[in-house]
């Protein structure tokens, strides 16, 4: 198992790989395949003052994919133990985002509390080629200050204070779907708060290399 940690601004992104067998990424990607998505308003404010519409899977915590993260004494759950104190944080919600090549992104941020998303890129193989990536941005939106491709089970924890977004899919042979798994962790008698905007100057600023 590899783990990169980077942290700006005092937020951290944790990116862990080969934490999942193959045997049971390719299981999670069989079962995303055979879920039902409905269409969906973006659950978090959008810092370019739109919302985006996408297709989306709610798992409850019986469902095999989250089963298998929580698992005791699994790689995965030692992840989150360590990341994502139990004492401090709690579970909130968990779903399958579906996207096509057609989807237009937004730059937004989860949440403006210290509450932590984490990710898991469901898709059984992936060409960097084929775009796709997620671009974490400094708290201004201005700078990219990381690019991670979805490589097939790279699990990432994020500060949901971090703006983000996912760059479109291209290429002749990109996949029909590019499937993540979000699990959304809240601060423990936390109320849920809405996220900040930008200002519109502020927007007309952002470059996205």
């Amino acid at each position: 198992m590899n783990v990169e940690k980077l942290i700006h601004d005092g937020k951290e992104i944790v990116i862990i790989d080969d934490a999942i067998d193959y045997s049971d990424i390719d299981y999670f990607y069989s079962l995303c395949c055979q879920s039902s998505y409905v269409i969906c308003n973006c659950s978090t404010q959008e810092i370019q003052g739109l919302e985006d519409r996408r297709l989306k899977c709610d798992l409850q915590l019986n469902h095999p994919i989250l089963e298998c993260f929580f698992k005791p004494d699994s790689p995965t759950q030692k992840i989150f133990l360590e990341h994502i104190p139990n004492i401090k944080y709690e579970h909130a919600r968990s779903y399958i985002n579906l996207g096509i090549v057609s989807d237009v992104n937004r730059i937004h941020n989860d949440n403006k509390t210290d509450n932590k998303t984490v990710l898991y890129y469901a898709n059984r193989d992936w060409d960097p080629s084929w775009g796709g990536q997620t671009l974490f941005l400094d708290s201004s939106a201005k700078e990219v200050i990381k690019t991670i491709t979805p490589r097939p089970g790279r699990i990432v924890i994020f500060d949901g204070r971090i703006p983000h977004n996912v760059l479109p899919m291209n290429g002749r042979s990109v996949p029909s779907y590019r499937f993540t798994v979000a699990l959304k962790f809240e601060l423990k008698n936390n109320e849920p708060q809405k996220t900040e905007k930008l200002t519109k100057s502020e927007l007309n600023n952002i470059i996205l290399m």
